[in-house]
């Protein structure tokens, strides 16, 4: 029987869209339904099962780019943790390198940054240059930055590159009555603190510039109660005050030119007689300071004026009359020199003290007995300890 001519239908879904697979059998390429076609035009459904094969390989598609896009994944996060790793571990030498390339500290000072109020420590660090035999005959040497607060170091400036070594020099800070932080080093150079921008700033030739005197250089340099010692290259020997820049031979003006810079009262130990605790007054006219005794009843042993304002005065005392005893630091009433808190008595030296947001920030050390100990205090204006910045031996 001839057959008919006709659209062969999917008896399934009624897709005619399909493919041959042999003579007369169909897969609908719809729903992968397989059939055939009888002598009579009959569509038999002979399979009804979807073709599993294009299923498998899409579903092995699937996985297979899963797997890709996971081990992608995989391989991303580990990059990253081995990167941060890496990065923490630089950041840790780093630091290590920072204690280790720091071997000798000639002075620290702790003072108020103006414009944050917060309290900084600056310390000198020596870097050794090792030379070919092993010698180390250079240094250079860092002006190191520290916030006590949170106890992290945020500058580091190179103040000197490759110069001599000197084992037995110490640098010398000088807190001046205006507030001006000057530092000699090596004994011929002179700094002072840019209190601002937390730097130290070399003055030694622009100080002198308006004196043709200091031309041919300074031989040496001293820092002394708000005026400076002078030698000069060719031998000459003057005084210097640099509050109103006056350089003099005569001992008399220079008196006179520090008593003009000084407030009308002002609080001071009398270091040379008894070790009381003067209040002075100033007479305008004949710049001649007179001082009384503010606390009679009391007996100071080896003090010391950290700081003081008009409203605010910090010292060291010895707690008896050995000084090589324990050591009290207190704060006192400007007015009346009653003591407004005391900390417990230690073996410290007191080196330094300045104001700061939290209160008083004040730089410490000690000896044998405390195993070289070294550090700065915070302190409320309540006498509250906030923060301990210690640093232990050779740190």
């Amino acid at each position: 029987m001839a057959k008919n001519i006709k659209a062969i239908k999917c008896p399934n879904c009624g897709s005619i869209k399909k493919t041959e697979i042999k003579t007369d059998h169909f897969r609908c390429l719809n729903c992968d339904t397989e059939y055939f076609l009888d002598n009579d035009d009959i569509n038999i459904n002979i399979n009804h099962t979807p073709y599993q094969g294009a299923q498998q390989s899409t579903t092995a598609k699937r996985n297979t780019v899963t797997i890709v896009i996971t081990t992608i994944l995989l391989l991303f996060v580990l990059f990253l943790v081995v990167k941060n790793f890496n990065r923490n571990s630089k950041e840790a030498v780093s630091t290590e390198s920072a204690k280790e390339k720091y071997d000798y500290y000639g002075s620290d000072i702790v003072y108020q940054n103006v414009n944050t109020g917060k309290a900084v420590f600056l310390r000198l660090g020596r870097e050794n240059i090792i030379g070919k035999d092993n010698s180390i005959d250079y240094v250079n040497t860092h002006a190191v930055f520290i916030d006590p607060m949170t106890k992290k170091q945020f500058k580091d400036d190179v103040i000197f590159e490759r110069i001599r070594r000197l084992d037995n020099y110490f640098s010398t800070f000088e807190v001046y009555q205006d507030g001006t932080i000057y530092m000699t080093y090596p004994g011929e150079k002179l700094f002072t603190i840019d209190r601002k921008n937390n730097k130290l700033v070399d003055v030694t030739k622009s100080i002198f510039s308006k004196h043709p005197e200091m031309s041919s250089g300074i031989a040496k340099i001293s820092l002394n109660d708000n005026y400076f010692d002078l030698m000069t290259n060719d031998g000459q020997e003057y005084y210097y005050v640099p509050k109103v820049d006056l350089l003099t031979k005569e001992r008399d003006e220079v008196e006179k030119a520090i008593y003009s810079t000084y407030p009308k009262t002002w609080l001071k130990f009398d270091m040379f007689l008894s070790d009381n605790l003067m209040k002075m007054t100033l007479d305008k006219n004949t710049l001649k300071p007179t001082g009384v005794n503010l606390l009679p009843d009391r007996k100071f042993f080896r003090p010391q004026l950290l700081y003081q304002d008009d409203k605010n005065l910090i010292i060291a005392t010895c707690a008896t009359a050995n000084t090589d005893g324990p050591v009290m630091l207190q704060s006192l009433n400007v007015e009346t020199g009653a003591i407004i808190w005391s900390q417990p008595a230690v073996t410290f030296n007191y080196k330094s003290a300045s104001k700061c947001n939290e209160g008083f920030a004040v730089h410490y050390s000690s000896g044998a007995d405390h195993d070289y100990i070294s550090g700065v205090l915070v302190i409320s204006p309540e006498g509250k300890v906030i923060s301990d910045y210690l640093l232990k031996r050779m740190e």
